[in-house]
Parts: structure tokens; sequence; C-alpha cells
């Protein structure tokens, strides 16, 4: 098998981790990178995997898979998202769409990672290849156990970590990534025109991009939670790597895969009802932000502040409820 991924010799890419990960599954398959993929002995490599769209170096590696008579194998990597679409010009999907839709018809099977994503790509092309949904989940050691923390009417250990939350954002600084909300969220967090919310000792939020190797360690040790603020996102493979180390998560309906493992809202340190909106999964480690993808832009902060305030008063809870 042979994976061709643009990017493939860059650690902190997502693309090509999924590949590296899939190659090791497959008995160590060969991963090329897009631009040298001429290199790849496509002879004999009876399934090659294209990662990514909108790329002529991946069209022309499709065309070559179609013309060795290999099985081609598309994965999208959240390329059809109705979002990401939408940003688009017009004359770039006018033209390079229907490239698209050929190779994916043609394709032996195209590879998704969650149901929502294979509606994105039936969408775009109802005739594409045989799609399968690839649950990259089981790659990770990920907490199990019920997934609301419910303590009721528990007191908040007041001094028990005087630190301000650690909140770190880790990957790109794209549009779709929604940052510049997540900024806009610490602050309203922070602000002193909220006595009495949670997380009195305020949040230090910290944005790492292109973190790897010992830096991208140091990361995870600094953090109490990861925010993943996404308007679109396809899998999300720090938040696997997050909860794989015991960090509290938090995310948004704009990443589904992660969205569905989560159940309805929490009763965290008697906060009842007060908590509409967010849900919870993972032994009580992932938390959801329902509405936020289609929210108008000055209601996103906001949300996401609150989501912060929830972390904030899960980090307080007695050891026993945790």
């Amino acid at each position: 098998m042979l994976h061709i991924v643009p990017g493939a010799g860059d650690a902190a890419n997502g693309m090509a981790v999924v590949a590296r990960l899939l190659a090791g599954e497959q008995g160590g398959a060969e991963v090329a990178d897009s631009c040298h993929w001429k290199s790849a002995a496509f002879e004999g490599d009876r399934e090659v995997w294209v990662h990514g769209m909108w790329l002529p170096c991946l069209w022309l590696a499709c065309w070559r898979t179609l013309g060795r008579g290999c099985r081609l194998i598309r994965m999208t990597h959240g390329s059809l998202s109705p979002i990401y679409l939408k940003r688009q010009s017009p004359l770039k999907k006018r033209l390079v769409a229907p490239i698209e839709r050929y190779f994916l018809r043609r394709a032996w099977k195209v590879v998704a990672t969650c149901e929502a994503e294979a509606d994105w790509i039936r969408a775009f092309e109802p005739r594409a290849g045989r799609i399968e949904i690839l649950d990259l989940k089981r790659f990770f050691r990920l907490p199990r156990g019920p997934s609301p923390v419910d303590c009721g009417r528990a007191q908040s250990m007041a001094g028990e970590d005087a630190r301000p939350l650690h909140l770190l954002y880790l990957g790109r600084r794209h549009p779709l990534k929604g940052v510049e909300y997540l900024e806009k969220a610490a602050g309203i967090h922070n602000s002193p025109a909220r006595p009495g919310r949670p997380g009195r000792r305020g949040a230090e939020l910290r944005i790492v991009t292109n973190a790897a190797g010992d830096g991208k360690e140091r990361a995870w040790d600094w953090c109490d939670a990861l925010v993943l603020p996404s308007l679109s996102e396809n899998f999300g493979l720090v938040v696997a790597e997050a909860l794989e180390r015991g960090k509290r998560v938090v995310v948004t309906d704009g990443a589904p895969a992660w969205a569905g493992e989560c159940l309805d809202g929490p009763d965290v340190a008697g906060c009842g009802n007060a908590c509409p909106g967010m849900r919870m999964g993972y032994s009580g480690r992932l938390i959801c932000v329902d509405g936020y993808r289609d929210a108008p832009p000055e209601r996103k902060p906001e949300l996401l502040a609150e989501a912060i305030d929830l972390v904030a008063r899960l980090r307080d809870l007695p050891r026993n409820c945790q």
C-alpha cells in the first residue's frame, strides 16, 4: 500500500500523522509526499491512498493510480464540509470541482472519519465510490466510564489550586479554526464585570502553532484544558491526544467526530440547568458547545466563555467528583 500526502514530512501535519498511523497498521505501507510522488513505487501497489483534495499534485497522483490499474482510495480530510466549500471562490469551484468529482466517482472507495463527513461527500458527489467510515479513535487510549459529571451540590475547594486556569490551543491559525473567538472568550472569562463567575482566578491562554516533539510535550504539560474552537473540523487529532493525556477538552459542534460522543448537559457543582448547550463525554473530560457553528460572530466568544467557566468549575470540584 502507498499513502500520498501533502507535506508528508511535516510532523505537525494532521493528514501526515493519520497516514503514518494507517501505514503502521497496514504493515509498514509507504508514505510519500504529494510533491515527490513520482519517486513512489506505483507498480505492484494494490491500493494507493490519496489524502486531501484541491491540489494539482494530488490529481496527478490519482490519474497515475488509475492509469496503472491500482485501487484508488480518497480520504477527503474535511475538504468537503459545507463551511469550507462556502469559503471557496465561485470560479474555483466551477473550474476545479468537476475534477474532484471525476476522481471521487472512480475511486475504489472514499474514506470519511465520521457520518457527518460521509454526508458531505454524498452531497458533493452522489455517485462517489463506496464510502467507508474509518474510526481513528481506535489508535488512542481514550478515557471510558459514565459521561456526565454529576456532583450535584458538591462544594468547590477554593484555594486548592491558586494559579490561573491554563488553556491551550494547538493547531494552525486558519479562519475556520476560530482562534480569534477563543482569544475574545478568554478576555470575557477574565473580565471583572463577571463577579461570582467560576474561574475567579482567571485563565491564561496559550496559542501554539506548528508544535512538534519536545515543544508539543511542554505545551501538554503546561495546560489544564485544550480548547478547539473550530467552525469546521474533520477529526481533530489534538482532541484524541489531549484525552489520552488526561486533559479536559472543549470542542464545538463544528467537530462532528467528537460532538457525537457527548451526552446531555451536566449538572456540575450545583449549576443545574445553568449549562444549557453543553454536553459531555469520556468520563466528563470532553465538553461540547452546541449551537456554536451557526451562531452569529458576536455570540461565538460568549459560548466559548461559558464553556471555559464550566472547565474552571470542574477543576475546583473535590477530587472524588472529577
